[in-house]
């Protein structure tokens, strides 16, 4: 493995640093050189956590470390500013269980020079230079070993240019790692070497950025080498009254390892017509080249005009036309929109829309049929077995027994269901040749991508309606899918989207409490799902001693939601007490107490039910007195599973307490 070598700038960055904490940092070297005030912080880390279940196990982890930072210039912060900052840090861990005892340690540093001349001074030109390196290595008891460096260096000249101010930068990166998880097994290494030229420039309406990388991968075994060559323009000029041309162009071409090619081209044209009507135009163009290669020509139009700044309408089209490697399709899309919006009508606010589309989608697949021989399924109690492939040719299918002699008889042994989701189903008839428990054997072919012609109507509609103490909240979206031709309707997918939401609010005193029910419908294909929940959120601030300022803020929730699916019905209940109490300026203390409890019950569910239980109690709180800084977590997590059939009850009992301190000394 090819170690990394320290540079001379790194060199030149510790002697630095070392001259800087030799003398008093606050004053002035010379007329020459000027050093800011030392930053220097003490940072301790602690994470330790105790697991209780059918395996006991301890794990903590500590972390101590440094920070040091060094700022200055020479002659004049805009002629020559620094920065030199140095992070050392060491870790311990230890995880202790039943079956296992490891100890880790590690060392972590990093470390950033960086500088800028000439940036701040009437000269046309600018320079930044960065060295940044990080290092971590981490070794265990039991052998294991962690060891990785990320090294980057980069420089860049910087054109101060009022009307295109540009840059030029070039950068080395190189990632060094290597990892073994113990003293037997095999060592993985990776070694790469990056290398950028960047290019950057920028106007009121131009853009543009180019860059070009070069990978080399250094690992003999592995060859992960490329190229990289981007290219972005785009340009926006503005004319009239809101009226504006965009157009962009973007390029990226990648050689050697993962090669691919893409060429993206878009223009956009907003126009103001009149103050209350406005058109905007676009196309677009793109094509890619990767293991298959597609192109795509797009456009799109619409029109909106606004009433009385309430009522906006539009109305559109757009069409695309692919064609790749695996198909061909042609799309086009019109539909028409509204959207209302009233403030104060009789003290309320409402929000209103509705929206429909036509769309038509033609289809020309090239990648035909493919052959499935002899899939393996056991039968289930249901007597129910659905294939793997979506799309299959129904006549093509063939059922024999495991050995693949005896070939069963459809209508007789078993009859063929269309499912959900594209998908296939055998159904065991009762008293054929097929038991509950067999290994059949399914040969078939199905289409990889169905050639077809197919419409889709979208509809769409909201309404909102909030009056103070009062808010209902109604949306709906509906999407039908129709065949026009083709093999036959697999792959057609209807949706809904159905969401109905009202609440309740009240103010008494300083008690602020919410009621609220919802009902979420979801239609994909044959798959519904219908969610109904019912919240209450109340809040209440206390008074301190010394005032509303040091008062707690209590908030209590609780939520019940059912959810409903085919396969599957899930109830859960959940309450949350927390609390905000700042008895100082600089003490801000959290409690929580959190409870849930879940109920699964299906046939999607093992043994056909399942409960799971959580419990948790914690307190969070951060102190910040003068240089010192403490965080403080800790949770402890109770979870209880149980499977009353099959696999009993499970308990896991967690305690985790972390906290951070940070003294800054300088």
């Amino acid at each position: 493995m090819q170690k990394i070598m320290i540079s001379p700038v790194h060199i030149w960055s510790f002697c630095l640093l070392i001259i800087v904490f030799a003398i008093d940092s606050n004053a002035q070297l010379s007329d020459d050189i000027v050093f800011y005030p030392t930053e220097l912080d003490v940072l301790v880390n602690f994470d330790g956590t105790n697991r209780r279940n059918s395996n006991d196990s301890r794990e903590t982890e500590w972390e101590a470390g440094l920070r040091i930072g060094q700022a200055g210039y020479v002659l004049d912060p805009k002629i020559a500013w620094f920065l030199i900052d140095v992070e050392p840090v060491y870790t311990w861990s230890e995880f202790d269980s039943d079956q296992l005892n490891q100890e880790n340690d590690g060392e972590l540093l990093n470390y950033l020079f960086q500088t800028n001349l000439l940036r701040g001074t009437p000269g046309p030109f600018g320079f930044d230079l960065t060295s940044q390196r990080t290092s971590n290595l981490n070794t265990g008891s039991l052998g294991s070993r962690f060891d990785t460096v990320v090294e980057t260096n980069s420089a860049s000249i910087n054109w101060k240019n009022n009307a295109f101010p540009t840059s030029l930068k070039y950068e080395e990166r190189t990632f060094d790692e290597e990892f073994r998880s113990s003293l037997n097994s095999a060592i993985t290494e990776r070694d790469e070497f990056l290398k950028s030229w960047i290019l950057k420039g920028r106007s009121s309406k131009l853009n543009v950025h180019f860059q070009h990388d070069t990978l080399d991968d250094r690992i003999v075994t592995r060859d992960q080498d490329y190229e990289l060559d981007k290219g972005l323009i785009s340009h926006s000029l503005k004319w009239g009254r809101n009226s504006q041309l965009f157009s962009l162009v973007d390029y990226n071409d990648r050689t050697g390892f993962n090669a691919n090619e893409r060429l993206t081209i878009k223009e956009t044209a907003r126009i103001q017509h009149l103050d209350n009507i406005y058109s905007r135009t676009s196309y677009h163009y793109q094509n890619v080249t990767t293991a298959i290669e597609s192109e795509e020509h797009g456009g799109s139009f619409e029109l909106n005009h606004r009433l009385h700044r309430n009522l906006d309408t539009t109305v559109f089209v757009n069409s695309s036309s692919l064609e790749s490697d695996n198909a061909d399709e042609d799309k086009w899309r019109a539909g028409l929109k509204t959207q209302y919006h009233k403030n104060n009508l009789f003290g309320a606010n409402i929000w209103a829309g509705i929206g429909a589309s036509y769309r038509e989608t033609d289809r020309d697949s090239k990648l035909g049929l493919v052959d499935i021989i002899d899939e393996s399924h056991v039968v289930s109690l249901s007597g129910i077995v659905t294939l793997n492939q979506r799309f299959i040719v129904t006549s093509t299918i063939i059922v024999t027994d495991s050995t693949g002699t005896i070939v069963y008889d459809e209508g007789v042994d078993y009859i063929v269901v269309s499912a959900a989701g594209d998908r296939t189903q055998l159904n065991i008839i009762p008293g054929g040749r097929i038991d509950t428990g067999d290994t059949i054997l399914v040969s078939y072919s199905a289409e990889q991508l169905p050639t077809q012609e197919f419409s889709t109507t979208h509809t769409h509609y909201n309404l909102t309606i909030d009056y103070n103490w009062f808010r209902l909240t109604h949306t709906d979206s509906k999407s039908d899918d129709k065949l026009i031709s083709g093999a036959s309707e697999s792959f057609l997918q209807d949706t809904r989207n159905t969401h109905s939401d009202i609440e309740f609010k009240s103010k008494l005193g300083r008690i602020d409490a919410l009621f609220g029910a919802e009902r979420r419908f979801t239609l994909y294909g044959g798959f519904e799902s219908t969610v109904y929940t019912l919240r209450q959120n109340f809040s209440w601030k206390s008074s301190g001693n010394g005032g509303s300022r040091n008062g707690i803020l209590w908030n209590l929730s609780a939520t019940q939601s059912t959810t409903e699916q085919e396969t599957q019905d899930t109830d859960l209940y959940r309450i949350d007490l927390s609390a905000n109490w700042k008895p100082g300026p600089n003490l801000t203390i959290r409690p929580i107490l959190s409870a849930w409890k879940r109920t699964d019950e299906g046939v999607n569910v093992t043994g056909g039910r399942r409960d799971d239980e959580f419990f948790t109690v914690g307190l969070w709180a951060r102190w910040r007195y003068r240089q010192v800084d403490l965080d403080l977590n800790y949770h402890h997590d109770e979870r209880t599973v149980e499977r009353p059939i099959t696999n009993g009850t499970t308990e896991t009992i967690d305690d985790r307490l972390m906290f951070t301190l940070r003294r800054r000394i300088m």
